[in-house]
């Protein structure tokens, strides 16, 4: 009679496994500066990030939609910068890296 609550817990268990294994971890980190006109020369800050995207193009897009509510005055940000991120992760004094930056 135990076996056959195990089971449902076994192939529940297994099938959350095998769902985990096809999801992908975004590649490009987003991270955007409302207030400036240039990327700021501070080294990067968790706080800076506005999301995570799977192409370089995805990252792009959206810190180009920022940068028009920006302008037009909606989100109530000034001009905004922004750069994306490729791989970023925290190093071992916890400081925040990514293999390279782009625009």
């Amino acid at each position: 009679m135990k076996l056959s609550y195990a089971l449902p817990n076994v192939l529940f268990g297994l099938g959350l496994l095998l769902l985990s294994g096809c999801t992908k971890t975004p590649e490009w980190t987003l991270f955007y500066y409302p207030d400036v006109s240039a990327i700021p020369v501070t080294p990067l800050q968790a706080e800076d990030i506005n999301g995570y995207y799977d192409s370089l193009a995805q990252c792009q897009s959206k810190a180009h939609g920022m940068q028009r509510l920006s302008r037009s005055g909606v989100s109530g940000f000034g001009l905004g910068s922004y750069q994306c991120g490729h791989l970023c992760e925290f190093d071992d004094k916890s400081v925040l890296v990514c293999k390279t930056m782009s625009q």
